[in-house]
């Protein structure tokens, strides 16, 4: 019956199975003297875990076995279990009847000893509730109580203490036997001994440097073991390594190079910290810090000290590695410095583990992080704190927002930050001694930011950051301001910083895999980092608005022209720039054949001589173009500048040079207009007179040219003073029925396919409702050159006809909504008005989008001037959507030649499920039976012909 759970160590010790034991001759002749004792026979072995206990009992089964024991002992045999191995344990299991059945077999054989490993495992086992809560360790006493049978079991001192609270009848049936851990003399001596059979038991000898290097790293590292467990663990484990043959070790020698590659793996740790004979560049430690964390020298300066601290060993071997409050606003680089401080020691940013110390503002919060030593749960009574740093030896700890934990958290913590020991609700001693603790705080930004601080205006850094420190003491008390190791001020990011953190952003966007699989190369113009940082930038908010802008601003404009290139070969250059205030994509074909394996259907091939024919006709197209765009005058004007550029005294007058920089802008974007089908038409030109000539090459510039041109041309129409800008749209209905409102939301839907078949960026930016119920607004924000120009014939009133069924009958039911277009004008452009705003959460469900969370209304102050916006963008957000639309209002009511057309005019009418059928254009004639298809977007030839009939009147 043993036999099927139980391991029987005299026979393993008969068969030389069983190891060694040095250096515990006091510890087996107190456990065998126990055993023989007629008073006990009952011996427990604790000790602290790896310190040798299970060599002991290993060592006492040996001595048994060749009878060199009390006479009492000998022709006894032991045999070792868990509790866990124990028959019977499952659901279905008849566990106690079993242990009985054990019980009573194990008395009728006096010659048997069992040895019950990790007997505090007994207790709850098998967690079931079948015996009205009792449980094997219940059992188990109560047998040994009225039993003589010997035992030996053998328990963590933490382990057996909590394990005997509950179960006192344990410490009154065992006698106890400490195993100490060695010291560092006698673990050498220990080690040394057990290295010689290590090799002959691997066949590689084992050098003393390596056996050096293990007792360094384990006694430095591996703190919650006790020697000499922990330094034998370290080097089986290398030789376990070894055995499969890796190049370093070969088939002789174990080294103290293949100890410090093995740790480095398990641990994560750099070898700088691990092998004193690796060089430390701390100028080249400092150029990787400020490479990740932008404009916080001083904070990064701190860290890397920190870091050579470490790498030195002059640190507090008694602490944690360090013990940092990060103080300073929100998204300048608290979170970022901690993560890369993770990076550099451990390898990986995900080393770091972070608390959100807001969610432990009650003094009840303690019993989570810490554990609850009255649960009934081992998880809970553990604690979070313990239960996330499970199986990370090594962390970065980030406590963020400190200020707002209760005050008894405040305290666990000082003991922890001066120990680096927990003793959680388990009553687990957690030793955090490898761990670095960075707590961070708006405390300090709110403080610079308080008026009651006063701050004057010629303070200097040191003063004002001496002035926060004082009051973050008062906050916190100087006795826990003394446990920091360092305290770190990080200042607002300016505009200089936030465009290195926009490169930097954005050239880890480019390296995401939609861009690196499809092999494109992209190009983003200076223009866009400065656009982003102008959008971005936010003293308040920091780094983290500027990459939600960068999200919003670049990445969309990239998956656009991604997804427009599906199904054609891989490879090409993406290439966005800034045009009318808006970042805006093209694509750029790569020279070269198709790749072979494409399985993409192919137009038709171009001969050789089409092309040819069509060359006069392309060449006065897109001279036309450039005519019109005034291209060479635009280019002289830009060449002119980026030469005064290049003068001293350029930056001198600031005023001029923004303006002659929006000048510079406005030239590019001319050239940027026609330059791409010149350079294409200049390539079919020159390929076509060579004797020759690549025809698959010219095709492409052909191609591109007839897909480009028409969409270019239609700018020789856009004449007026904001034609060339995006628009915002609005449509509202003035009705109450939710026919009206749907007719509303049908309108919006076909300019959204509009745009989409465009290629423009479109977005839904807000909704909103009168309060009393009888209108509804839609605003959608179109952005790309031109779309205010195509779109501004738009403006007026679109009727709606159909037939609707009610009580079983047809009736006619018309339905009209009012378009209104605007210009999204140049912040410059912009009246400088005053305007009242108010914002509100919400919640919602809206027309086109999906939940309305957020409410803003903005107001000129002594008129009756409003706009109102309700959507799902961040408040700040659509706030700046609102003031600018309404200011485009303000702007537009005294501009010349900005006429919005007049919004009772009726632009077109839509007739479905009637006899006469069809959309009707009523100021041009343009007519359409597709209805369908025009309320999905197909409005282009309506536009034109609104377009042609605008200029033919102005001619």
């Amino acid at each position: 019956m043993l036999a099927s759970f139980a391991d029987n160590l005299s026979a393993r010790a008969a068969s030389g199975g069983l190891g060694e034991t040095y250096e515990r001759e006091g510890e087996i002749h107190q456990v065998l003297q126990a055993l023989a004792s007629p008073l006990k026979g009952r011996v427990v072995v604790l000790g602290p875990p790896r310190a040798g206990k299970t060599a002991v009992i290993q060592a006492v089964a040996a001595r048994i076995a060749r009878g060199d024991c009390p006479p009492e002992l000998r022709g006894k045999t032991i045999w070792a279990f868990t509790p866990t191995s124990l028959p019977g344990l499952s659901a279905r299991g008849n566990w106690r009847g079993l242990l009985e059945t054990i019980i009573g077999r194990w008395v009728q054989q006096p010659e048997i000893i069992l040895y019950i490993d990790e007997i505090t495992r007994a207790a709850g086992l098998p967690n079931t509730d079948d015996d009205g809560g009792a449980d094997v360790a219940d059992v188990l006493a109560a047998a040994l109580k009225r039993l003589p049978a010997q035992c030996l079991v053998e328990a963590d001192d933490n382990a057996w203490r909590r394990f005997i609270e509950p179960n006192p009848d344990f410490d009154q049936i065992f006698l106890p036997v400490r195993v100490a851990a060695f010291d560092l003399a006698t673990t050498r001596s220990v080690v040394k001994r057990v290295t010689e059979d290590l090799g002959v038991l691997h066949g590689v000898s084992i050098g003393d440097d390596a056996l050096e290097q293990a007792l360094d790293l384990s006694q430095r590292y591996a703190l919650e073991k006790a020697q000499p467990g922990k330094t034998i663990d370290m080097l089986r484990d290398a030789l376990a390594v070894a055995g499969t043959g890796t190049p370093a070790v070969g088939a002789a020698r174990l080294s103290a190079e293949d100890v410090v590659r093995r740790f480095g793996e398990q641990s994560g740790l750099p070898r700088m910290l691990l092998d004193d004979s690796v060089p430390f560049d701390e100028a080249a430690v400092l150029r990787f810090f400020q490479q990740q964390v932008l404009g916080q020298d001083q904070a990064v300066e701190t860290i890397v000290q920190s870091v050579s601290l470490l790498r030195a060993r002059v640190h507090n071997p008694a602490r944690p590695m360090g013990v940092f409050l990060f103080l300073g606003p929100t998204g300048v680089g608290k979170t970022e410095l901690a993560r890369t401080l993770a990076e550099y020691l451990y390898g990986k940013r995900e080393r770091l583990v972070r608390f959100n110390m807001a969610d432990y503002d009650h003094p009840r919060s303690a019993s989570s992080l810490f554990g609850n030593p009255w649960d009934t749960d081992v998880s809970a009574r553990r604690g979070q704190l313990t239960n996330r740093l499970a199986g990370r030896m090594f962390s970065v700890i980030v406590l963020d927002e400190f200020e707002k934990a209760a005050q008894n958290i405040y305290q666990r913590f000082l003991q922890l930050f001066d120990e680096g020991l927990l003793i959680n609700g388990n009553d687990e001693l957690v030793n955090l001694r490898n761990a670095i603790f960075i707590l961070t705080s708006n405390f300090g930004a709110r403080l610079i930011e308080s008026s009651r601080l006063g701050f004057a205006a010629g303070e200097s850094l040191e003063a004002r950051e001496k002035r926060v420190l004082s009051e973050t003491e008062a906050y916190f008390t100087p006795e826990f301001m003394n446990r920091m190791d360092a305290v770190c001020i990080f200042h607002p990011l300016n505009r200089a910083v936030m465009a290195d953190i926009a490169r930097r952003e954005i050239s880890e966007l480019l390296q995401r895999d939609g861009i690196t699989r499809r092999r494109f190369e992209v190009d983003i113009d200076d223009e866009v980092i400065g656009h982003v940082v102008a959008l971005g930038y936010s003293a308040h908010y920091g780094a983290r608005y500027l990459k939600r802008q960068i999200e919003k601003i670049i990445t969309y404009p990239l998956a656009r022209e991604i997804n427009a290139r599906s199904g054609e070969p891989a490879g090409g250059g993406i290439r966005l720039f800034l045009k009318h205030g808006r970042v805006v994509s093209t694509f750029l074909p790569l020279g070269g054949a198709p790749a072979a394996n494409t399985t993409v259907a192919s137009p038709p091939p171009v001969s050789l001589e089409e092309m040819r024919a069509a060359l006069p006709v392309l060449a006065a197209r897109v001279e036309a173009l450039e005519v019109f765009h005034g291209v060479a005058g635009a280019a002289a004007e830009r060449s002119a500048i980026l030469a005064s550029m290049a003068e001293v005294g350029f930056w001198d007058d600031a005023a001029a040079a923004r303006r002659r920089l929006e000048t510079f802008q406005v030239a590019s974007s001319t050239v940027d207009i026609v330059g791409g089908v010149r350079q294409a038409l200049d390539r079919l030109t020159t390929g076509s007179a060579r004797p020759e000539p690549s025809v698959d090459e010219l095709a492409r510039a052909y191609k591109f040219l007839l897909g480009e041109l028409p969409r270019l041309e239609f700018t020789s129409w856009l004449s007026g003073p904001y034609d060339g800008a995006g628009a915002y749209v609005e449509i509202s209905a003035r009705s109450k029925q939710t026919a009206a409102r749907q007719w509303a939301a049908e309108l919006a839907r076909m300019y959204l396919g509009w745009a989409k078949q465009r290629h423009l960026t479109a977005s839904v930016l807000g909704e909103d409702v009168s309060p009393e119920g009888r209108r509804v607004t839609l605003v959608l924000a179109i952005s790309g050159y031109g779309a205010y120009g195509l779109l501004s014939g738009e403006t007026g009133t679109h009727r709606l006809a159909q037939m609707m069924k009610a009580d079983g009958k047809e009736t006619l039911e018309r339905l009209s909504a009012t378009v209104t277009v605007w210009p999204e004008l140049a912040d410059d452009v912009l009246p400088a008005a005053e305007l009242d705003q108010k914002a509100r959460p919400i919640n919602r469900g809206g027309l086109l989008l999906s939940r309305l969370t957020t409410q803003v209304t903005v107001r000129q102050p002594g008129s009756e001037r409003r706009f109102a916006l309700a959507g799902n963008l961040p408040a700040d957000d659509l706030a700046l959507e609102a003031r600018r639309i309404l200011l485009t209002q303000l702007h537009l009511q005294g501009a010349p030649g900005a006429a919005l057309g007049a919004p009772g005019e009726i632009v077109r009418s839509y007739q479905k499920n009637t006899k006469d059928k069809g959309v009707v254009d009523h100021r041009t004639g343009w007519r359409s039976l597709r209805v369908k298809q025009v309320l999905e977007g197909d409005i282009q030839a309506a536009l034109d012909a609104f377009l042609k009939r605008r200029t033919a009147a102005k001619e």
